[in-house]
């Protein structure tokens, strides 16, 4: 026999009592568990990313689809909570989860007089329905409702509960949570929102399929909801709803950071610049379409505000949703051979270590450290040169020979003090490390560069608006970060690829561009003022192009955002030089301190008590017997005229003969000499470029082969005599040697006497 209500004939009092039984033996039953439950799931959330000026970037979908912002009640105004309070339970900080007048009246209209079915929900008992996914339509779901209800008011605070039903509630198709309903329907946080669009968001809940402002049917069903809680307040047609479809998807790269940076933060408000991004977004789009042609596809462009390095514009790749391009991935964290985009550091560490001036005199001349005989770009030597016009032309040759003589700390250990995560050992990279061997991202690069303008301190990047910047770390001596942002300075401006007028000249830019090897990454960074820039072009897949040339293709896009930048943005005035740094005069040939022998001269910097003070040893008097015009001996007593010459090393001397320049030499002695010219102690003996001491040299057993002899004689004595042990084996720079296995003491002599040795160990290649 089928059981009804009215069947049992039981009186109003009776009905509630027996509801209230079946209540507690449904909480006995179905209510069993012991622990704290987790009122919701904020593992699956969505997250919301915006500017600095708390523009949304992207609010994202959850893994099941949905739009589910998790909002803390302390960031919800009270008049959000008033209104819902009022529309959905004005007493819920009275009752213990169920209301009981509320239940009275819907027990006596729904089972008694069946008038209309009223459901007597509490906010309490909505969060039971949407948490546990209750079906209510029928009275044994109701009932369990009512048991969910109470317990949870057993178990929870009324702010927790309240919390946790505003960031349930339905709100339309798949928005959940006023979190979402915010950014979505009014493009502002929940936090943001006025009395209006409160008062809006309160109604939605109770019927979201019909209330969901997205059309205009769906708009009129609110309006009536509005004038039936709300009477005739005008409030609703002051009211803008926008829709999902408007939700804004900019700096996606940037948004996904963040997101991988703070996993478990919903609401992330952001360093970025919104015109500064905007503007690197839009260059780099006309960077592409005028380097279609050329097969340049793809780069990527950042910018930090160096003080506190706080991210500005962060551009990934040219297009997020181009597959072809691998748009997706993102090209600003992923490690790439930075070509030469080091170098700056490797001549900091060499000023740092009294190797160097920005004035002093380096080689650019042929080079051999073993079997490594490393080239520059564009093949040639350009002798000798300061070591400001060396890093701005960013040869090769001089940083390598730079890198080989760091120490405490070598160029490796301050890349790995420096937080770079370069998973070789040394040994793995060898001198090669000056040009790129390396695999670094742009995000680390641009820290590397903050240095530069942070005055040698290390600092991480800034993501979020109100985090607060730690006190960087001194990684490098703040005169040295000076002079090479002051070299980098003197790097000339690009000239624009297409014909266009040259930039111009208001702010002094500090800048470097890199090749990675085989053409597959150009590279350029700017400083400007507190302003730091890094763009980059290439192709994800890897795949070289002939154009991927720094300077040439990324140099101008550089600039063309540096220059965009200082229209929109202020740019900081150039600090004052360090204390620690002094001006001298230098010769303007070897950039030594000057001698009373040096025809000219200028001011340079050097670094008191690291730099070194020797006197220039280029020029130097000699004494010329008219006569004939060779060189007379110390001494000789008849007349003589005194000249100042040139002494060259020669290696730099054939440098200049093939680059077509003309040095004069000292002249040839008369004789014999038998005391040496006092002007004649300043030179060096010859140095051994090969072989290497501490390189085993393979030889083979079953053929025939030879090792290179190769050395620089000091101030152009070319006539250079070699000898294993103590066998004379050859005349001149560079010899060939018999190959054999042993080990043997090679001995090379100028022909004043001056003398080097290196022990060469040659074995059997197995």
């Amino acid at each position: 026999m089928k059981l009804t209500v009215n069947a049992l004939k039981l009186s109003p009092a009776k009905l509630i009592l027996l509801g209230v039984i079946l209540l507690v033996l449904c909480a006995g039953s179905r209510l069993s568990i012991t622990s704290q439950p987790l009122l919701v799931n904020r593992a699956n959330g969505s997250y919301a990313v915006t500017d600095s000026n708390g523009r949304l970037l992207r609010l994202s979908l959850t893994s099941d689809e949905k739009y589910r912002l998790w909002t803390p009640l302390a960031e919800l105004p009270q008049t959000l909570r008033d209104a819902t309070l009022h529309y959905e339970d004005r007493w819920f900080y009275q009752h213990p989860g169920i209301n009981p007048v509320s239940l009275l009246r819907a027990v006596w209209s729904s089972l008694i007089v069946r008038e209309r079915w009223i459901g007597a929900s509490t906010l309490t008992m909505q969060l039971a329905r949407q948490r546990w996914r209750l079906k209510t339509s029928n009275l044994s779901g109701k009932l369990q409702q009512m048991a969910y209800a109470l317990w949870l008011e057993w178990r929870f605070s009324k702010d927790e509960l309240l919390e946790a039903y505003l960031n349930l509630a339905p709100y339309g198709a798949n928005i959940e949570g006023v979190g979402a309903a915010a950014w979505i329907y009014f493009h502002k946080p929940a936090g943001e929102l006025n009395l209006d669009e409160a008062r809006a968001l309160a109604l939605i809940p109770q019927n979201p399929s019909a209330r969901a402002p997205m059309n205009q049917t769906a708009r009129q069903h609110l309006l009536q909801a509005w004038k039936t809680a709300y009477g005739n307040d005008p409030g609703f047609e002051r009211l803008w709803f926008r829709q999902r479809s408007e939700l804004p998807f900019r700096a996606p790269h940037f948004a996904e950071r963040l997101h991988g940076l703070y996993p478990d933060a919903s609401t992330l408000v952001s360093t970025l610049d919104g015109t500064v991004q905007s503007l690197s977004e839009a260059l780099l789009a006309g960077f592409l379409r005028q380097h279609r042609l050329q097969g340049i596809t793809n780069a990527t462009v950042m910018v930090v505000h160096a003080p506190s390095m706080a991210v500005k514009a962060y551009v990934g790749s040219a297009d997020y949703f181009n597959r072809q391009i691998h748009g997706f991935v993102n090209g600003l964290k992923a490690p790439r051979s930075p070509g030469s985009t080091l170098k700056p550091f490797i001549y900091a560490q060499a000023i740092a270590q009294g190797l160097i001036t920005p004035d002093s005199r380096v080689k650019d001349t042929p080079l051999r450290m073993g079997y490594y005989q490393p080239e520059n770009f564009e093949r040639n030597f350009y002798g000798p040169l300061s070591a400001t016009d060396a890093l701005v032309r960013s040869r090769n040759i001089p940083a390598i020979s730079l890198l080989a003589q760091l120490q405490q700390p070598t160029f490796h250990e301050f890349l790995l003090q420096a937080g770079i995560a370069i998973p070789k050992q040394a040994a793995n990279y060898g001198l090669s490390l000056a040009i790129g061997s390396a695999e670094i991202s742009m995000e680390d690069l641009l820290r590397l560069y903050g240095l530069l303008v942070n005055r040698g301190r290390l600092h991480n990047l800034l993501w979020l608006r109100d985090a607060e910047q730690v006190a960087g770390e001194p990684l490098m001596m703040p005169e040295a970060a000076f002079l090479v942002r002051e070299m980098l300075e003197n790097n000339p401006r690009p000239q624009r690829s297409f014909g266009g007028r040259g930039y111009g000249q208001q702010q002094a830019v500090a800048w470097k561009t890199g090749t990675s090897s085989g053409l597959k990454d150009a590279w350029a960074f700017g400083m400007m003022g507190d302003w730091l820039v890094g763009v980059w072009a290439g192709n994800f897949d890897g795949s070289p192009n002939s154009h991927l040339v720094g300077r040439d293709l990324v140099g101008p896009l550089l600039f063309d955002v540096l220059d965009a930048i200082a229209i929109e943005r202020p740019v900081a005035v150039a600090d004052a030089p360090p204390s620690g740094l002094k001006r001298i005069e230098v010769c303007t040939l070897s950039g030594q301190p000057v001698s009373n022998w040096c025809p000219h001269s200028k001011t340079g910097w050097i670094i008191p008590g690291v730099s070194s003070i020797q006197a220039c040893t280029l020029h130097r008097p000699i004494r010329i017997n008219p006569a004939n015009g060779l060189r007379q001996c110390p001494e000789d007593d008849s007349p003589a005229e005194t000249r100042v010459a040139e002494f060259w090393d020669s290696d730099e001397l054939e440098a200049f003969r093939q680059a077509g320049v003309r040095r004069d030499i000292p002249p040839a002695f008369e004789r014999p000499c038998v005391q040496i010219e006092a002007s004649e102690t300043a030179s060096k003996p010859p140095k051994i470029v090969s072989p290497q001491a501490g390189v085993s040299y393979p030889v083979r057993s079953s053929l025939t082969g030879s090792i290179e002899f190769s050395a620089v004689s000091s101030a152009g004595k070319s006539r250079l005599f070699w000898f294993v042990d103590d066998h004379f084996v050859g005349e001149g720079s560079t010899v060939l040697w018999p190959a054999k296995s042993g080990r043997f003491q090679v001995l090379v002599v100028d022909g004043q006497g001056r003398s080097a040795n290196v022990e060469l160990t040659a074995e059997v290649a197995k």
